[in-house]
């Protein structure tokens, strides 16, 4: 495995923001240091360290880009937090008139509320008589209802009792027809026999 196989990150990075110089720095340092190591000792003293540093500087590059990123969001942040300070400021000023023309439109409108209170309490006992005599109609309506049911049951019950008399009647008025007409036909079948 060559040395230049696995340091040379740096040269490969691309990077050009002052975090990834400073990574890019660094590299190099340990670059040369493993080089002195291999040459006083051989590659086999740096070959399993070297994967290792590599990775550590590819994760600290990274975090140098993500700590320039958050400055920079810090700083887009602290802009938008005088803004809304300033915004702050300016509607507190606009409270405090609202709340100043709030205080003088109460003042004015205290006799008022009073009269209304006033005039509530006098239709809330209105309200009362109102519910006190509607209950007292429900009531006799109730009663009434009760009492057209009562008439209705004894009314049926009559049309039923004078429906029958109409119909025994019916049937006597027939029976006494039959027995007149039965009655006349005996009286003529016995006159003939006599006068034979």
């Amino acid at each position: 495995m060559e040395l230049e196989d696995v340091v040379l990150y740096q040269e490969d990075s691309g990077g050009s923001s002052m975090m990834s110089e400073r990574v890019s720095g660094l590299a190099s340092s340990i670059y040369r240091e493993f080089e002195r190591l291999i040459g006083k000792y051989d590659e086999d003293v740096v070959k399993e360290l070297m994967p290792l540093v590599v990775a550590v500087l590819e994760n600290l590059d990274s975090v140098f880009a993500e700590n320039q990123e958050h400055e920079v969001e810090m700083e887009l942040l602290k802009e938008d937090n005088e803004q809304l300070i300033t915004q702050y400021e300016r509607e507190k000023a606009l409270r405090k008139g609202v709340e100043e023309r709030y205080m003088e439109i109460e003042d004015l409108h205290e006799q008022e509320r009073k009269e209304l209170q006033s005039k509530m309490t006098t239709l809330e006992g209105q309200t009362r008589q109102l519910e006190f005599k509607t209950k007292n109609y429900a009531d006799q309506i109730g009663r009434l209802e009760e009492r057209e049911a009562d008439l209705k049951r004894e009314y049926n019950h009559l049309y039923h009792r004078h429906t029958e008399m109409i119909h025994s009647y019916m049937e006597h008025l027939e029976r006494t027809k039959m027995q007149q007409l039965t009655g006349g036909e005996t009286t003529d079948t016995t006159t003939l026999s006599k006068q034979k």
